[in-house]
C-alpha cells in the first residue's frame, strides 16, 4: 500500500489544486492521499473563507480520501511551525510513506541543500544571521541574506545568490524547504516529492483564468468569473455557505472584537503575546486605542521588521490568549489527531490508524477532549461570530458538527 500525506488550505480549493492532487497521484503512484488541513484560521494570521467542514467536504469530492485538521497552534504560525505541526501529524498517523507539496523551483536539489543548512545551522550561519536580526530587519530577510552570505563564503558555485533569491522570495518554496527540515528533525523515514506550482504566484491578487490563486479568488469572491477557476462542485459548496450566511468570512468582521481585546488589556499582558517583542506592545497599545479598524491597525504596526502577516497572527493570538509559553509546544510534535473528514477509503485509514498512530486520534471531540482541543474548539467559537447569520454563531461546534463522510 502506497499513502502519500499533503499539507492544505483550500482557503478555497481551486483548479490548481485538482492539478496538484493529479500530479500526486501521478509523481507518487499512491493508492491513497490523506490531508493534513488548516482549521478555521489560516497561517497568514486570517479566517478561512468557509469554514472547516465547509472545506473538508471541498477535499473529499475532490479525490481526497482523509481529512484531518492541523491543530490551531501551528495553523497560524510561522511557516516553521506550520510546518513541522504539519509534518508531524502526517509521520504521527505511522502509515504515510510520502509528502508531495508545491513549489516554484524547478527541483528539489536547491530547496534540500538550503533545508540542510537551517535542519544543521553551522555556527558561521547562525553568527551572520544574529548579525543581520541586530540590524532590525525582519527574520526571513536576515534568513536570506545569511543564506546567501554563508554560501558565498563556502563558495558554492551550484548555489548562486540570484537563484537563492529567486527560491526564498517565493512563499511556496519557503514551506517546502520547512516540510524537510521538518522530516529531517523527525528523523522521517516519509519520502519527499515537490509539484511545480502553474501560471501563477500564491499572492497573485488577479484573476488569471481556470489557473487562479486562492488569493485572487478570495479577493473577486463576488465576481461571477471566480467560477472558471473552479470546479463546478467546489463554486455550489462556496454558494451555499453564501446563501446560509457563513461565507465569505474576514479579518474585518473581527475588527471590533479585537480592538476591544486590546484596549482592555494591559502592556504586560500584550508583551507576554507569543511573537510580540522589542517594544512592540507600545505600538500595538497605542495603535489599538486610535484604530477604527483592523486594517487601520496593521497600518499603524507594521515596519520593516514586522509584516502584515506576522501581525495579524499576534492580532488573533490576542483574541485567544495564546502567549510566550505555548513556544515550546510548537516546537514538539502534535499530540493528537483530529479527524475532520473521510470517504470509505478513509474508513479503511482511520481502521489502520488506530493500530499505527503514536497519538490520540480523535474521530467525534466530546468533553473529555476539551483540554487536548483546547485551542482549536475556542477558535471555532470566535470563527462563528464571523457569520452573517446568527442562526449559526452557536458555541461548541467542535462537540456538535460530525466528521464529513463522502
Amino acid at each position: 500500500m502506497n499513502v502519500t500525506g499533503i499539507i492544505v488550505e483550500y482557503n478555497p480549493l481551486h483548479n490548481g489544486h485538482i492539478y496538484h492532487i493529479n500530479k500526486t497521484k501521478e509523481l507518487t503512484g499512491c493508492s491513497y492521499i490523506v490531508a493534513v488541513m488548516s482549521g478555521n484560521f489560516v497561517q497568514r494570521g486570517e479566517p478561512s473563507l468557509v469554514n472547516k467542514w465547509a472545506r473538508t467536504e471541498m477535499a473529499l469530492k475532490s479525490g481526497i480520501d482523509l481529512v484531518v485538521e492541523l491543530p490551531f497552534i501551528y495553523s497560524t504560525s510561522s511557516a516553521e511551525g506550520f510546518a513541522f505541526g504539519a509534518v508531524s501529524t502526517l509521520n504521527s498517523l505511522g502509515f504515510i510513506d510520502n509528502i508531495c507539496f508545491g513549489s516554484e523551483a524547478e527541483d528539489m536539489e536547491s530547496i534540500k541543500y538550503i533545508a540542510d543548512i537551517l535542519a544543521d545551522e553551522p555556527s558561521q550561519y547562525k553568527i551572520l544571521l544574529h548579525k543581520y536580526l541586530k540590524e532590525g530587519v525582519s527574520y526571513p530577510t536576515a534568513r536570506q541574506t545569511a543564506l546567501i552570505d554563508y554560501s558565498e563564503i563556502k563558495n558554492d558555485l551550484l548555489h548562486n545568490a540570484k537563484e537563492l533569491k529567486e527560491i526564498l522570495s517565493s512563499s511556496n518554496n519557503i514551506l517546502g524547504i520547512e516540510y524537510l527540515k521538518s522530516i529531517y528533525r523527525l528523523s522521517s523515514k516519509i519520502n519527499p516529492f515537490s509539484v511545480k506550482r502553474m501560471n501563477n504566484s500564491y499572492n497573485q491578487a488577479s484573476l488569471t483564468g481556470s489557473i487562479s490563486s486562492a488569493t485572487s479568488i478570495r479577493k473577486n469572491i463576488n465576481n461571477k468569473d471566480i467560477v472558471e477557476a473552479l470546479p463546478d462542485y467546489i463554486y455550489i459548496i462556496l454558494e451555499n455557505e453564501r446563501n446560509h450566511g457563513r461565507c465569505p468570512v474576514t479579518l474585518s468582521n473581527f475588527s471590533d472584537l479585537i480592538l476591544y481585546k486590546l484596549r482592555d488589556s494591559s502592556l504586560s499582558a500584550i508583551k507576554n503575546l507569543l511573537d510580540v517583542g522589542e517594544g512592540l506592545e507600545n505600538k500595538i497599545k497605542k495603535g489599538a486605542e486610535s484604530s477604527t479598524c483592523i486594517n487601520e491597525l496593521i497600518e499603524f504596526i507594521k515596519n520593516k521588521r514586522y509584516t502584515t502577516t506576522r501581525i495579524q497572527r499576534i492580532l488573533l493570538y490576542s483574541l485567544l490568549g495564546i502567549t510566550k509559553e505555548i513556544k515550546d509546544n510548537i516546537k514538539s510534535p502534535v499530540k493528537y489527531i483530529r479527524v475532520l473528514g473521510f470517504n470509505e477509503n478513509g474508513k479503511m485509514l482511520l481502521r489502520m490508524a488506530r493500530k499505527s498512530s503514536t497519538v490520540p486520534i480523535i474521530t467525534n471531540p466530546s468533553y473529555r477532549n476539551s483540554e487536548l482541543l483546547k485551542y482549536d474548539t475556542q477558535s471555532t467559537d470566535i470563527y462563528v461570530l464571523g457569520y452573517e447569520n446568527s442562526k449559526y454563531k452557536s458555541a461548541k461546534q467542535d462537540f456538535k458538527i460530525p466528521p464529513v463522510i463522502i
